[in-house]
């Protein structure tokens, strides 16, 4: 079924009734109500949007671009002031947080939750939740401390206090847990079908999925204050024992080759909505051709011959730094169309992710100690890592002959989560890890073409970002409840870690 997913945000938004969006940004309630606008829209008008929206802005929007430059998957061909070499306004951030996160989906899902239950419809409230605990971890993880529980309350709560980033995420694992058994629940009720994008309204996996998230959760506090390690490994185990994603039930979201549909990185990357310099990094590009690793050509493009293309750049992999090449951007190997092609779909959490929980979570459980169980687990994560890209098992036998886990703690861990951020490629998700582990060790976006000398605008900061600056929108209408040690300075604020970075 082919749908207009930008006319689809933009429209099904309007639905919900203004009075309910998250209230720190109060110009929005300042409007009159449109009879001809309905503020009643049945449950599975509901879930369109909010699947849609979610899709769109936040799996496949800005979060994963940003944090995709500094994980260094991609880099911004572009000279001057980007954010590619660290530059991030207050004023930037705005519509994530103001618009997509807080009005589009989290707003939009409150109301879908409080509908389905009041209307008996378990199954809708159980989605619902899900996707709000999903974008509240992307909203926590980027900026730390956020509004929840005294969030859309209406005109009861103009300036929502935030809540600290602990507390937000056991509301994250309150959610998911609640979730679960709404979608177990087989009473006579409206029941998803065709109106949910991702499952058809197969709700067992969206079970599988809300296990899958409460252990990538689990994990993610594994090195947060108060925590221990081990501790946090088994409970991301227990979770993915109840059930997880695989191969056939990985959350995806369909796009189309029409003007409208098409996937989110074909827009961003490709067809030149915005811009088409945005590729492969160089960085990346380069390790992966040091290991010879075949899912290069599942993520990258050789460069094709073309005008201003040099015949000697033809067939090869070659990737961009943060600063405008020296070379027509025909002669850089572009986002491959496995995850760009218009009709691509998008992968919300891809299956390999779960084999390389459970190859941490045993490692981290062994005391960070290589045995027999780690190992197996290590391979069984990079062989469903080239399974994910059908990659024939002779190749990736030779790549794990050759890229054998070290008995030794600290490189194997590394290797555990390069290969992970290498299988993670595009995804939000590496960049938490890169955060929370320390691996791959990355070095800030300071490099240059080969044959140029010096970058065009050096990186803002002498370090990779490792949080959002709260948006100037909560600075004008909310200022008092952003937490103090935060500064208003963006270039200050982007190096004070959130709480759970504690490495």
């Amino acid at each position: 079924m082919k749908r207009n997913n930008i006319i689809l945000s933009i429209l099904l938004a309007l639905f919900v009734a203004p009075s309910t969006l998250l209230t720190s940004c109060s110009k929005k309630l300042d409007i009159n109500q449109d009879p001809n606008n309905p503020t009643d829209v049945p449950e599975n008008l509901m879930l369109t949007a909010l699947l849609s929206n979610f899709s769109y802005e936040v799996i496949g929007g800005y979060p994963a671009r940003i944090t995709g430059l500094w994980s260094k998957n991609i880099a911004g061909a572009i000279s001057g002031n980007h954010e590619g070499n660290y530059y991030l306004t207050t004023n930037d951030v705005n519509n994530l947080w103001e618009n997509y996160s807080y009005t589009d989906v989290m707003n939009n899902a409150v109301v879908l939750k409080n509908k389905a239950a009041a209307n008996g419809n378990p199954n809708y409230s159980a989605i619902a939740k899900i996707i709000l605990a999903w974008n509240l971890s992307i909203v926590t993880d980027l900026y730390g401390d956020v509004p929840y529980s005294d969030a859309f309350k209406g005109a009861e709560g103009l300036k929502p206090k935030y809540d600290k980033q602990e507390d937000v995420y056991k509301s994250i694992q309150g959610l998911l847990d609640e979730a679960i058994l709404e979608a177990g629940t087989s009473a006579n009720a409206l029941k998803p079908g065709a109106d949910d994008f991702v499952y058809k309204g197969d709700m067992s996996k969206w079970v599988t999925l809300a296990h899958s998230l409460k252990a990538r959760f689990y994990l993610r506090l594994s090195n947060a204050p108060g925590m221990v390690a081990a501790t946090q490994a088994k409970l991301a185990l227990d979770e993915l024992a109840k059930g997880s994603i695989t191969a056939a039930s990985q959350p995806t979201f369909a796009y189309f080759a029409s003007t409208g549909s098409e996937n989110p990185w074909y827009q961003y990357a490709i067809d030149g909505k915005w811009a088409n310099t945005t590729r492969p990094s160089q960085y990346y590009v380069n390790k992966l051709l040091a290991t010879n690793d075949p899912r290069i050509e599942f993520q990258a493009t050789k460069v094709v011959a073309g005008t201003n293309v040099n015949p000697a750049n033809v067939g090869k992999y070659i990737g961009v730094t943060n600063e405008a090449p020296s070379n027509n951007i025909g002669n850089y190997s572009a986002i491959a169309p496995f995850y760009s092609a218009a009709g691509a779909k998008l992968y919300w959490m891809a299956y390999p992710e779960v084999e390389f929980i459970k190859a941490e979570a045993q490692f981290l459980m062994a005391g960070k100690t290589v045995t027999p169980g780690v190992k197996t687990a290590y391979e069984n994560a990079v062989r469903a890592s080239m399974d994910f890209y059908s990659i024939p098992a002779g190749e990736a036998n030779i790549y794990l002959t050759n890229n054998a886990l070290s008995s030794n703690s600290d490189n194997a861990y590394k290797q555990i989560m390069t290969e992970k951020y290498i299988a993670n490629y595009l995804m939000f998700e590496s960049y938490n890890d890169v955060r929370r582990t320390g691996y791959p060790q990355l070095p800030i976006n300071n490099e240059v073409y080969p044959g140029q000398t010096e970058l065009d605008q050096p990186p803002r900061i002498n370090q990779i970002p490792v949080r959002f600056p709260y948006p100037s929108s909560e600075r004008q209408y909310n200022g008092a409840n952003i937490p103090s040690e935060i500064p208003n300075d963006p270039i200050k604020s982007i190096t004070i870690p959130v709480w759970w970075d504690s490495k």
